[in-house]
């Protein structure tokens, strides 16, 4: 049986560390199958950032990269059945997937993208025993954390969303309500972690123990 994770939240909700914590729990084995598909934002989204910057990234793309996966990951589902496999089979015949970034991010993170493009995808992924990890941060440890990259490359991308701190950690929060609308009409379970004054370990702990 497949079984997913996926791990949404804005930029500084910790989603990467998180992963990283989950990677490497002592638990993981116990509670993951032993054959686990992991695809963090650089394959979910970050895929699409040639377009952005070229300003002809459009909704199909997400969708399109979207489906990409979703039918991947639901054609390893549909041979493990195939294979006739009688039930209670070994569960080295099951796999776990976990997605840094996916539907919720493609929403909240691009005005032009709503609910309704990814409704048909999120029941998909319901179909696949996903569940969302979703990660949200407080104001003021947000601003500490957006705040704590000093490379230039990182701080010009900051003041694309505003000329002060404060106004750009608003954009942010104005992006993590969203997250949380969208997390609200998902099919799929949720598990919500405010990650402002919780260690990556101290999290994934939290998801492994929902599991």
């Amino acid at each position: 049986m497949a079984r997913g994770l996926i791990i949404e939240g804005i930029s500084g909700s910790g989603k990467t560390s998180v992963l990283k914590a989950l990677l490497q729990h002592k638990q993981t084995e116990k509670n993951w199958a032993h054959s686990q598909l992991v695809l963090t934002e650089y394959h979910t989204q970050r895929v699409l950032e040639g377009k952005e910057q070229q300003g002809s990234l459009e909704p199909g793309d997400h969708l399109a990269l979207l489906e990409e996966l979703v039918a991947f990951i639901e054609g390893l589902e549909l041979r493990r059945r195939e294979r006739g496999w009688a039930q209670g089979a070994p569960a080295e015949s099951d796999f776990f997937f976990v997605l840094e970034r996916f539907h919720l991010t493609h929403v909240f993170r691009f005005p032009y993208m709503n609910w309704e493009m990814v409704k048909p995808l999120d029941q998909r992924l319901k179909n696949l025993n996903a569940a969302i990890i979703l990660l949200t941060v407080k104001a003021k440890i947000l601003e500490k954390r957006l705040f704590a990259r000093r490379h230039a490359c990182w701080l010009n991308y900051l003041h694309r969303y505003g000329s002060t701190p404060a106004a750009i950690v608003d954009t942010f929060m104005q992006r993590q309500q969203l997250a949380v609308d969208l997390a609200a009409r998902s099919s799929l379970p949720v598990i919500t972690i405010d990650t402002s004054r919780k260690t990556p370990a101290e999290a994934a702990g939290i998801i492994l123990a929902q599991l």
